[in-house]
C-alpha cells in the first residue's frame, strides 16, 4: 500500500501503446444531452445519461469528477450484452438518483424468450463524502426462474476539466494498466504535475469475472425473488486527505438527508397557493445546499455543473446576493472566503493586482503544472466592485458588525484596486485588458469571445469599459459611503460619495446614445461606443447610477418584443444584425441576467415588468428537468404551445440561475431590510396574478425571525405580520405612488 492508502507507484505497469489510453474528451463530438442526471457534493459531481450510464465513453458532458479531474469516463450497465430499458428516472435533492429499468427480451436456456417488462431493476446512485455509491436491485416477476449476466464496464481517462471543456493539450502524463483484484479494479494516472491520481472501484458481491475493465455476474432469480449488488467508486489524489470514510449506502444517504434538513431548518420557507411554484423554490434551495464548497469553517457557492464546479468570484457573489432572503449565511461565508483569496501583488500570468477579487480557482493537473493560470485566476473586471456591493447588502440583512469590521481592510484594498488599477487609461471608467496569454479575453459576465461586438460585426478591441461595470462601481462606492459613515470612517465615506456622484454624471454624458435612445453596451479601446441594443444597460436599474427618467426609458425598451422573447429578456436585440438566439451571449436568455434587471426595475418601482418576468421564468422552469432553470436557454420567440429551446451546453444546476426566482420574488414583494436600525420596510408589495397568497416563515433580519403572510385581492396585495421572534423589529408596510 502507498502512503495515501493505495498502490505504490512501482506496483503499477505503464501503458506504452497509445491505443490503450483512454479516449480524450475533445475527440468525442457527441452533443450534450439536455436531460442528463446530475448529482452534486460541492466540487465533486456525477453527470450521467437518464439511464445512469457515462456514455459514450469520454463524452464531454458526462463523467464522475473530483478536484477538477474526471475520475470516471465510462460507466455502462448491461444485461446479457444489451442495454436495459429506462422506465423512469428521478433525483432527490441532487444527491441521490433512482432509475427504474427493465430488460428487453432475454433468451432462456430452454430456448424460449423471457417476456419484456418482467424483470424489474432499480438502479440507485448516491454521491456522498466524495464516494460514488451504486446499488442495483433485481426482482423477478416471471413465473419461472431466470438466469442472466450482468455487465458493468468502467474506465478512467483522468482528463482535466479544461480538456473536457475543449482546451487542446499537446502532452499528458503517464497512464497505467488497470489493476484487477477479486472484488474490484484500480485505474491510475501520474500527471505532469507529478501527482498520482487513482480511481478505486469496489464491488459486493465480487463479480464472477473481470475482463477488459468489465465486471460480470451470473445471476439466477427465482420467481418473485430479489437480489442486489453494490459498487463504490472512490477518487484518490496523492498527498490529499480523502473524506471517504463510511462505505455504507444507507448510512451515507441518511447523513446527506440530515445535512439538508439542517440547512433547510436554518433557511426561509415559502408556502403559496401554487404548489408547483413552492416545489420549484424548494428544488432551487436544494441546489444551493448541494453547490456549497467547504473552505475551512465556511462554505462558498460553486458556480454550476458540469463546467463550473468550483469557486467563481462573480457567480458566487451574485448567487449569494440573490439568496440573502433565503439564507444570509451563504453571503457571509462567500465574503470571507473571497477576502481570503484577495490578490496581494501584481501577477500578469494570473491577471492579478493588489486588492482584486478572484475570478476562478482550480486544482486540476493543467493548473498545477502551469499550463493554465487558474490557481487562482483574477481575470474578472466586476468581481471586486460586486464584492463591495455584497458586503453592504449583507449588512442591510444581518447587521453583523463583526463581519464588517473583519472585512473593512479588504474593502479598502478593493476600493484602492478600483482607483489604482481599474481605470487602465485614465478616462475615469473601469476597463479590463487581458495580460495573461492564457487568460480570458473578455472579463465581464458576457465572457465569450464574440460577446462584445459593434453593430457591424466588428469585435471590440480592449481595453473595454462595460456599462454595467460602471454601474457596479457607482453602487459600490455609494454603498461604501453609507457603510463607512455607520462605522465612523467619515472622511473616506465622503470621498466615496463624491466619487460616486461624479461617476454618475460622467457616465450618463458618455454612455447615453441620443440616436438610439439607449445606453451603449460598452466603450472600446478607441472610446467608440458599442451601440448594439443589449441587456447590459438593464443592470443600471439595479445599481441606480441613472436617473429615474432614464430608468423608465430603459425599462420600456427592455419590454419591447425585440428584447422580450416571451420567456425572458434576451442578451441582445432581435433587430441587431449580429443577433443570434442560439449563441451564448448574443441573443440567448439568462435567468440571472433577468433577475438582476427585474430587481432593478422593482427598486425603481416599475413592478409590472418585474412581475411579468417572474411569470415568464416560472413558465420556462416548468419545461426543464426537475423544474430547474438552467444557466441559459435560446432566445427564440415564444409562440402559443411552445416550449423554451434548450441551449446545448447549458449548465444545470447553475447557482445564479437557481437564485433568480428568490431575488425577483423578494423584489416584487418590496422587501427592504435595514437590520442595523432593526427595521424591515415592505414597499408596494405585489404578488403575481397566479398567486393568491404567499406565506413566508423564518425570514432572518438581523437577530430577528419574521413570519409574513401576503394576500392578493384583485390587483392589490396586502401584507400581514404574523410573528416576530428574537430581537424586536419594526415592520413597516408602505404603499407609494
Amino acid at each position: 500500500m502507498s502512503v495515501f492508502g493505495l498502490l505504490y507507484l512501482e506496483q503499477l505497469v505503464p501503458i506504452d501503446s497509445p491505443h490503450m489510453e483512454p479516449r480524450l474528451a475533445h475527440q468525442t463530438q457527441e452533443p450534450r444531452k439536455v436531460n442528463n442526471l446530475s448529482l452534486i457534493d460541492g466540487k465533486t459531481f456525477l453527470a450521467t445519461s437518464v439511464a445512469g450510464d457515462i456514455v459514450p465513453p469520454g463524452a464531454p458532458d458526462v463523467g464522475f469528477f473530483y478536484e477538477d479531474t474526471r475520475f470516471l469516463s465510462h460507466l455502462e450497465f448491461k444485461i446479457d450484452g444489451q442495454r436495459s430499458v429506462v422506465l423512469s428516472s428521478s433525483t432527490e435533492k441532487t444527491f441521490v438518483s433512482q432509475i427504474e429499468l427493465t430488460t428487453g427480451n432475454i433468451t432462456l436456456r430452454d430456448s424460449f424468450d423471457l417476456p419484456e417488462n418482467t424483470v424489474h431493476i432499480r438502479r440507485e446512485q448516491l454521491l456522498a463524502s466524495d464516494i460514488l455509491f451504486s446499488r442495483y436491485t433485481f426482482e423477478n416477476f416471471n413465473r419461472c426462474r431466470v438466469e442472466f449476466t450482468v455487465e458493468i464496464s468502467f474506465n478512467s481517462d483522468f482528463v482535466d476539466v479544461f480538456q473536457v471543456r475543449g482546451v487542446a493539450r499537446g502532452e499528458h502524463g503517464q497512464y497505467f494498466q488497470p489493476v484487477l483484484e477479486r472484488d474490484g479494479l484500480i485505474f491510475s494516472y501520474r500527471g505532469r504535475d507529478e501527482i498520482l491520481r487513482q480511481t478505486v472501484v469496489r464491488m459486493n458481491p465480487a463479480p464472477a469475472e473481470i475482463a477488459d475493465s468489465t465486471a460480470l455476474w451470473k445471476l439466477q432469480l427465482e420467481p418473485l425473488r430479489k437480489t442486489a449488488l453494490e459498487v463504490t467508486v472512490t477518487p484518490c489524489v496523492e498527498h490529499k486527505e480523502s473524506r471517504a470514510r463510511l462505505y455504507d449506502f444507507d448510512a451515507q444517504l441518511q447523513a446527506r438527508r440530515s445535512a439538508f434538513q439542517e440547512f433547510d431548518s436554518a433557511s426561509t420557507s415559502f408556502y403559496s397557493s401554487n404548489s408547483v411554484f413552492d416545489a420549484l423554490l424548494r428544488s432551487a434551495m436544494g441546489d444551493f445546499h448541494a453547490l456549497r464548497i467547504p473552505f475551512g469553517a465556511e462554505h462558498v457557492i460553486a458556480a454550476g455543473i458540469p463546467w463550473f464546479a468550483t469557486i467563481f468570484g462573480r457567480d458566487s457573489i451574485i448567487a449569494a446576493y440573490q439568496t440573502l432572503p433565503l439564507n444570509p449565511e451563504l453571503a457571509k461565508d462567500t465574503l470571507r472566503v473571497l477576502a481570503r483569496y484577495q490578490a496581494s501583488e501584481v501577477d500578469d500570468w494570473r491577471d492579478a493586482q493588489p486588492g482584486k477579487i478572484l475570478h476562478e480557482s482550480r486544482e486540476g493537473e493543467m493548473t498545477r503544472c502551469g499550463e493554465m493560470p487558474f490557481g487562482p485566476y483574477y481575470g474578472s473586471v466586476d468581481a471586486t466592485p460586486l464584492w463591495l456591493v455584497l458586503l453592504s447588502e449583507t449588512f442591510n440583512w444581518t447587521a453583523d458588525e463583526e463581519l464588517v469590521r473583519e472585512m473593512l481592510p479588504h474593502a479598502y484594498r478593493a476600493l484602492d484596486w478600483i482607483d489604482q488599477y481599474g481605470d487602465i487609461d485614465g478616462d475615469g471608467f473601469v476597463e479590463y485588458l487581458r495580460r495573461s496569454p492564457k487568460g480570458l479575453v473578455n472579463q465581464g459576465w458576457k465572457d465569450s469571445w464574440d460577446a462584445n461586438i459593434h453593430r457591424d460585426g466588428r469585435i471590440a478591441s480592449p481595453p473595454i469599459a462595460l456599462c454595467e461595470v460602471q454601474g457596479y462601481v457607482y453602487d459600490a462606492k455609494y454603498r461604501m459611503s453609507v457603510l463607512l459613515n455607520i462605522f465612523g470612517e467619515h472622511e473616506r465615506a465622503e470621498k466615496c460619495r463624491r466619487e460616486a456622484n461624479d461617476l454618475a454624471r460622467r457616465f450618463d454624458k458618455t454612455f447615453w446614445s441620443a440616436e438610439r435612445g439607449f445606453y451603449a453596451m460598452a466603450l472600446d479601446a478607441e472610446k467608440k461606443p458599442l451601440e448594439v441594443i443589449a441587456s447590459n444597460p438593464g443592470h443600471l436599474l439595479w445599481s441606480r447610477i441613472i436617473s429615474r427618467e432614464r430608468a423608465r426609458v430603459v425599462t420600456q425598451r427592455m419590454m419591447q418584443d425585440d428584447m422580450f422573447s416571451g420567456w425572458g429578456w434576451r442578451t441582445m436585440s432581435q433587430q441587431e444584425q449580429v443577433f443570434n438566439p442560439l449563441s451564448y451571449h448574443r441573443g440567448s436568455v439568462w435567468p440571472h441576467d433577468n433577475s438582476l434587471i427585474a430587481h432593478g426595475m422593482s427598486l425603481n418601482e416599475f413592478r409590472e415588468p418585474a412581475l411579468r418576468i417572474l411569470g415568464s421564468l416560472f413558465d420556462a422552469a416548468l419545461e426543464f428537468r426537475d423544474n430547474r432553470l438552467p444557466e441559459l436557454f435560446c432566445g427564440l420567440q415564444r409562440r402559443p404551445f411552445d416550449e423554451p429551446v434548450h441551449y446545448p451546453v447549458s449548465c444545470s444546476p447553475q447557482a445564479w440561475a437557481s437564485g433568480a426566482l428568490f431575488l425577483i420574488l423578494s423584489s416584487v414583494l418590496g422587501l427592504r431590510p435595514s437590520a442595523h436600525r432593526k427595521e424591515l420596510n415592505i414597499i408596494n408589495p405585489q404578488l403575481p396574478e397566479w398567486l393568491s397568497h404567499l406565506h413566508i416563515r423564518n425570514l432572518r433580519i438581523g437577530k430577528s425571525r419574521v413570519a409574513l403572510d401576503f394576500t392578493r385581492h384583485d390587483h392589490r396585495t396586502f401584507c400581514n405580520l404574523v410573528d416576530i421572534s428574537g430581537d424586536k423589529l419594526l415592520v413597516n408596510v408602505a404603499f407609494r405612488n
